[in-house]
């Protein structure tokens, strides 16, 4: 373990060599980083090479995008591909089996490639949780805890508030760690992070870095429920009816709210993501 320390315990930064679903599910998700030394084999397998990453070059130069998205720096030291997993078959693949492996109900993929000590996109968090795989050569990471993002910019990253930007905010010691390649990283939803150029030099590019970092969105309720609420309470009569003169009877909305709120939990209950 290197660097920084959890500033609520002094604990420093969990290191494993072995991937237990389980305990990670009971100790770790969305409470803390943890790292997984030599377990990337077991979220994609084989790693991809500097090869992987030309040829994909090469193709996203003369066929369209689709639904990935391609960010290139024009230096050409920064490749990032989001929704990797659509350009990139064995993505794909690795998203599909991570998803049945952790319980989820999907699964994304990102690449992140940089060449000759290029820098990556700065300290921000997200509103997934992510696991960093290191590819190929290293990458130096800073990552702070949930809680060191507050709970209003934490809100406006899950209703996912027009030009708001979710830069992060380490705390003063943060957790910090260098992945080699088959390092596993988890970044838990909302935790600041910033990752930058490892150390080790990478054969045949001295400094390059490739990663992939799989991820689980998180969802609201109302993202989950309010449009299925909306259209139960279109059918209950004291939410559809000519409001009396005297205004709505409380007591009747809210028992009407109440029963069109448990038929579409009941209804969505069967799907529910691990929690």
């Amino acid at each position: 373990m290197t660097g920084g320390s959890d500033p609520k315990t002094g604990a420093g930064l969990v290191e494993s060599r072995e991937l237990d679903v389980g305990l990670f599910h009971r100790d770790f998700w969305r409470r803390r980083p943890v790292v997984w030394r030599g377990c990337g084999d077991a979220f994609l397998s084989p790693a991809l090479d500097w090869s992987d990453v030309d040829a994909l070059e090469r193709r996203l130069a003369q066929e369209p995008q689709g639904r990935a998205d391609v960010h290139r720096r024009e230096d050409g030291q920064v490749l990032f591909v989001n929704q990797a997993q659509h350009v990139l078959p064995e993505l794909a693949d690795a998203c599909k089996a991570l998803a049945g492996l952790f319980g989820w109900e999907h699964c994304t993929a990102d690449l992140s490639v940089t060449r000759g000590g290029g820098a990556g996109i700065g300290c921000h968090f997200d509103h997934s949780d992510n696991f960093v795989v290191q590819q190929r050569g290293s990458k130096h990471w800073r990552v702070g805890l949930p809680e060191h993002t507050s709970k209003e910019r934490q809100r406006k990253r899950m209703l996912e508030t027009k030009g708001f930007v979710p830069a992060g905010r380490l705390p003063g010691a943060p957790f910090e760690v260098e992945l080699m390649p088959g390092d596993v990283l988890y970044l838990p939803v909302f935790a600041p992070h910033e990752g930058t150029q490892g150390t080790e030099a990478a054969s045949p590019r001295e400094g390059g870095s490739v990663s992939v970092s799989f991820s689980y969105n998180a969802e609201s309720a109302l993202n989950r429920y309010l449009r299925p609420l909306l259209r139960r309470l279109s059918e209950e009569e004291a939410w559809w009816e000519p409001l009396p003169h005297g205004g709505p009877d409380p007591d009747r909305l809210e028992a009407a709210l109440v029963r069109a709120l448990r038929a579409v939990s009941r209804e969505s209950a069967g799907g529910q993501p691990c929690a």
